[in-house]
């Protein structure tokens, strides 16, 4: 999701720069660097993860003047590689994507606080909230990290965006926003859609390659 700063106050942009910038620092700090250099195949799934990211979100559509919106993909993005490197690629992704789109440079802390911190916060946050004995079952991981995880990240994002609206300022802006809010579930549904069945098609096929997927606990039933 993309805000044109110009709807916005320059303490916020500034703000939400360093909140992004912050949380990218953690993640490069905390990324197994090691890990990932001794697992080549970690390497791939980074790399063709965060093209994944480019040429889904160069995808998008503008419902409101200044707003562009597309669908998020950092579900199944997450659930791979981690929360560290789900931050690092997304925002190699997004810096990429706003150079092709030729979207203004200013924009980016606020879009990367949307479009790569808040996602990648929720679905480890989620993912890690249903690693639990109560819960040991694929299904809770799929249905709950995967299906339900993509469509809770829109809803929580899309509140995340319209709070920085209305603390810009932008009153009938704000309105004009929330008047289309409910058409946020038609893109709930396919992001939930499209991240479930990835995450749901990785499980069965490849659960190697999603992090937070222990086989050992969900399938063998071991603590």
């Amino acid at each position: 999701m993309h805000i044109d700063p110009s709807l916005l106050p320059i303490g916020l942009i500034f703000g939400l720069g360093v909140v992004f910038l912050a949380g990218l620092v953690v993640a490069v700090f905390n990324a197994p660097w090691r890990a990932l250099w001794h697992t080549p195949e970690r390497l791939h799934l980074l790399a063709g993860g965060t093209l994944g990211l480019v040429l889904l979100w160069l995808m998008n559509i503008t419902v409101v003047e200044g707003v562009v919106l597309h669908l998020l993909g950092m579900t199944t993005f997450t659930l791979v590689v981690g929360w560290c490197f789900a931050v690092i690629g997304a925002t190699v992704a997004l810096v990429v994507v706003t150079v092709l789109v030729d979207l203004p440079f200013a924009g980016v802390g606020a879009a990367g606080c949307l479009t790569v911190l808040i996602p990648a916060i929720v679905s480890w946050s989620l993912g890690r909230w249903l690693y639990r004995p109560r819960l040991r079952n694929p299904f809770f991981y799929i249905l709950g990290a995967g299906f339900a995880g993509g469509a809770l990240v829109i809803l929580i994002d899309a509140l995340c965006a319209l709070v920085i609206i209305a603390i810009a300022g932008w009153d009938p802006w704000t309105s004009a926003v929330a008047d289309i809010f409910p058409l946020l579930l038609l893109i709930a549904f396919p992001e939930a859609f499209i991240n479930g069945m990835c995450i749901a098609a990785l499980v069965i096929f490849y659960p190697d390659a999603v992090k937070t997927f222990d086989d050992r606990f969900y399938l063998d039933g071991d603590a």
